[in-house]
């Protein structure tokens, strides 16, 4: 029997279709990959409460249909957080996909007021960008609104704010007389003498000094200015260590499984749905396809991390038991994608801030994106050409150590490894190596 052949209107009419139930699923799926089980788990629960048609397996449900009939049904907003904001923003930037990973990473670390915290080094320490990379792209964060959002100071926080006016005296008295425009905020006497003060200090500064009047309104300006530009958000501090993936020895093999099965834990409520085929309403049928489409996305953010967590664990069988980098495989992300056909963004997404428990006689957690190093020089990865530098410097002798030039040659005929002399400067140096004529001296010196 031939089927006849679908018109053109009926052919974009499927099509329209389709996208109307994958487009949503695949919204949720998004939002979901990078997010560890425990966050999954708040965010179902806080679709539970508020859809009928989602219910909790192992425990009644909190919210009732009669709760949330459509007569009077809102529902309840969560006050965006400040790294959400900023990564919408960031969203919309035009500029290279490493920077704006690097840009979202950067917002992990940002304070409950919105300052940056801690050091360059520090920030690099859990992430794949070095301190410079992270550094350079702290002046993109501090043009995001809020004004002020990513300084590192009081200082610099005003400062952002007063960009447009680099000239003012309410710039200058921030830029270079902070702690004297603080004791000069009041109407005391010893307000007004301080003031008198920091007059007579720009007197000796400026052609034109400010008037007792113009410096009050420049003082005022300054107070005007948010000191605290994450204050109206909510705070979502940077999460603790939590494994979502776990591998454990089995015959002389490491197994992966996950952590945990979140997705087993809601369904559809047949209640709920008893009622909606009584009741037609198309505001019940919404949160219905809500309900499906969360659901759906579930299952494919579970089977999307196992399918990476199977095929890394697969390809490092020998790290996993030695627990030594030389034995790590290169394994870059464009690989994966390949291999499981899922999109780079899928993976970039799954491996990012994402950790896998090793389990055995001293369990250890690692990050899953260590599972993923790049491919290096001669089939190497970066850690390991830069470990066996250092496995050959630690052979050398004091009176004559390895020039970079002998490196690259020793790289060659002992490992196998042919690499220029200026590439072999560019690992010592990530590895922290002195050069030649610096480590003759410094041995020198302590012999």
């Amino acid at each position: 029997m031939n089927l006849p052949a679908l018109s053109a209107d009926s052919a974009l009419e499927t099509h329209l279709e389709t996208q109307a139930v994958l487009y949503p699923t695949l919204r949720q799926l998004v939002q979901l990959l990078p997010w560890n089980h425990l966050r999954v788990r708040e965010y179902l629960q806080e679709q539970a409460k508020q859809n009928p048609f989602l219910q909790k397996n192992s425990a009644n449900r909190e919210a009732l249909l009669e709760d949330i009939l459509p007569s009077w049904y809102e529902p309840i907003t969560r006050e965006p957080s400040l790294q959400e904001h900023l990564q919408g923003q960031i969203s919309a930037l035009n500029i290279t996909s490493r920077q704006r990973e690097a840009l979202i990473y950067l917002t992990t670390w940002l304070s409950p007021s919105g300052y940056l915290e801690e050091s360059p080094l520090l920030w690099a320490a859990g992430s794949s960008c070095s301190a410079s990379q992270l550094e350079a792209v702290v002046p993109l964060l501090q043009n995001l609104d809020p004004p002020g959002v990513g300084a590192r100071s009081l200082q610099e926080c005003l400062l952002i704010q007063l960009r447009d006016r680099p000239h003012s005296l309410t710039t200058l008295l921030v830029r270079d007389y902070l702690e004297d425009v603080a004791k000069c905020v009041g109407n005391s006497n010893e307000v007004k003498y301080n003031q008198q003060i920091l007059r007579e200090k720009l007197q000796q500064r400026l052609l034109e000094p400010p008037t007792l009047a113009a410096l009050a309104a420049a003082i005022g300006e300054i107070q005007t200015l948010e000191p605290r530009p994450g204050r109206n958000f909510s705070y979502s501090p940077t999460s603790i260590v939590t494994p979502d993936l776990q591998a454990k020895p089995d015959a002389n093999k490491w197994q992966v499984s996950l952590v945990s099965q979140v997705s087993q834990e809601y369904s559809l409520d047949e209640e709920a749905l008893a009622t909606l085929n009584i009741q037609k309403n198309s505001r019940l049928e919404s949160l219905l396809q809500q309900a499906r489409n969360l659901l759906t996305a579930l299952d494919q953010w579970q089977e999307n991390l196992l399918k990476v967590g199977q095929f890394l664990v697969e390809r490092q069988q020998a790290f996993l038991t030695s627990q030594d980098n030389l034995d790590l495989v290169p394994t870059p992300q464009q690989l994966i994608a390949q291999s499981l056909g899922l999109s780079d963004a899928t993976i970039s997404r799954i491996v990012r801030d994402r950790h896998l428990l090793i389990c055995g006689q001293q369990n250890r957690i690692l990050p899953l994106r260590s599972l993923c190093p790049p491919v290096g020089v001669g089939g190497r990865t970066p850690t390991q050409i830069q470990q066996l530098i250092i496995q050959l410097i630690q052979e050398e002798t004091t009176a004559k150590p390895y020039s970079d030039e002998q490196l690259s040659q020793l790289l060659k005929l002992r490992f196998g490894v042919e690499i220029a002399r200026r590439t072999v400067v560019k690992y010592r140096q990530l590895a922290g190596i002195d050069s030649s004529h610096t480590r003759k001296f410094n041995k020198s010196k302590n012999s």
